[in-house]
């Protein structure tokens, strides 16, 4: 993970991890010239708690002699914005963070590792809650040693041997007090799940857990071995710089040729798009869905990629595509509608694809389409904003904006499907009848589980 003289940034909470990580790189920088700084990441909640938190990161850095960066994020504003849990969203804000960081580090230096301080009992939470999720082999894999520039040197390490090592060492750490909450599905898994499990079922239920991540994560790269072997055999580029594969490679019928189709679809994805953010099994099985269709019929996915229905195959590339073609290719979801009483106090659901909205304030006959000329939505704060900057302020590329799915009241758009719905129609203490909104569908079901909503 490491060579001698490298730069490297340390996410550094306060918590006993982090400061155990931090401390221990000191440790080393000495003997092996580590450039060493750290990042703590301020997530505008937990009031004077988080600015405890912060002064002590500071302070502690400033004992060892390590440059700190405090930065602060708008943890509840993001995901109300992006329609997400705050736990999420403090988890992206996170990583966003330290990235900006050492991508500004590199831009003086050269090539800057980010260490995190995840342990063993991270590992099995998150295999755990991977499982549960409905993840693939790359989930129950839990997290990687080494992800691009992130490194996790502690996580074969006990959070026993992380606390003996801080008293022995006389370090001093902080307690986040969300950590013992029941809010988040984490901490849930942590303080209650897993000890239930390793109580009522096998002690050894964390180690079992570790284990087959090793598991999972050797079959996942074996499997995306066999993906690249079917797209080499099968996969033609052409001039125009799509990838085409012909009906042939969609032949096979065993299961285990089904599998490696799709690790292989995945993989043209990725290369595609340069990377596999956004990218999914849904996506996989609407190209696959293309086999059943007419010739000429396109889809439209993340991040540029186009998919086309040809003559005895199918054809992928990345291309900005026609706004109209796209919109009139773009195949919309179908969604499930019920009206019923809403019981004041009632759990609003916070899943992706399914949504409540406040019956009576609807007009119109609720309709899914994309966008058109006019379009807006109502923000939280009762101001309008147009479709096309709410696009824009959220990041959504230029060529995916025409296929992205909307659910439409007129020309007031209630939901931009799979993200943020207009805070006029949200649910409130005036509510008297709900309309529940869920998009159907195999593949959305999954995505949804993938996101652990």
């Amino acid at each position: 993970m490491l060579q001698p003289g490298d730069r490297v940034i340390a996410a550094l909470s306060g918590g006993a991890d982090s400061v155990c990580l931090l401390g221990l790189l000191k440790e080393i920088a000495g003997d092996t010239g580590l450039s060493l700084r750290a990042v703590h990441v301020h997530h505008g909640l937990r009031g004077q708690e988080a600015d405890r938190d912060a002064a002590f990161a500071q302070a502690l850095c400033g004992k060892l002699s390590v440059p700190c960066h405090i930065i602060k994020v708008d943890v509840r504003g993001f995901a109300e914005a992006q329609g997400m849990s705050e736990e999420e969203a403090g988890r992206r804000l996170r990583y966003e963070a330290l990235e900006q960081e050492a991508d500004a580090w590199e831009a003086e230096a050269g090539p800057v590792r980010i260490a995190t301080a995840h342990h063993r009992g991270d590992q099995a939470e998150t295999i755990l809650h991977n499982l549960f999720r409905g993840s693939g082999l790359k989930g129950l894999a839990g997290m990687p040693w080494v992800r691009g520039r992130i490194i996790r040197p502690l996580l074969e390490a006990d959070r026993e041997d992380i606390l003996a090592w801080l008293r022995e060492n006389g370090l001093a750490w902080v307690e986040d007090s969300t950590n013992s909450s029941g809010e988040y599905t984490r901490n849930r898994i942590r303080r209650d799940i897993l000890p239930a499990i390793e109580r009522e079922v096998n002690p050894g239920a964390a180690a079992n857990l570790l284990r087959l991540g090793t598991l999972a994560g050797m079959a996942d790269r074996f499997l995306e071995k066999q993906g690249e072997s079917w797209v080499r055999t099968y996969g033609r580029r052409r001039e125009d710089g799509s990838l085409y594969l012909p009906d042939a490679a969609f032949s096979q019928k065993k299961e285990d040729e089904k599998i490696v189709r799709m690790y292989g679809l995945l993989e043209i994805l990725k290369e595609e798009a340069g990377g596999s953010r956004d990218l999914g099994l849904v996506h996989v099985e609407q190209i696959l869905g293309l086999l059943e269709k007419q010739v000429g019929r396109r889809i439209f996915l993340p991040r540029g990629v186009t998919a086309g229905r040809e003559y005895e195959g199918i054809s992928i590339c990345k291309t900005g595509g026609n706004p109209r073609a796209m919109a009139e290719n773009t195949v919309l979801p179908a969604v499930e509608i019920q009206c019923f009483p809403y019981k004041k106090g009632e759990e609003i659901p916070k899943n992706v694809y399914t949504k409540w909205f406040d019956c009576d304030k609807i007009k119109d006959t609720p309709v899914v389409r994309t966008r058109r000329q006019g379009d807006y939505m109502i923000l939280e704060d009762g101001s309008k904003k147009s479709i096309r900057r709410f696009m824009i302020d959220a990041k959504i590329p230029r060529e995916e904006r025409e296929q992205i799915p909307l659910l439409a009241d007129g020309s007031h758009v209630m939901w931009v499907i799979g993200s943020r719905i207009s805070g006029y129609y949200k649910i409130s203490s005036d509510t008297e009848r709900v309309m529940e909104v869920r998009v159907k569908g195999a593949a959305y079901e999954r995505e949804e589980k993938s996101h652990g909503r």
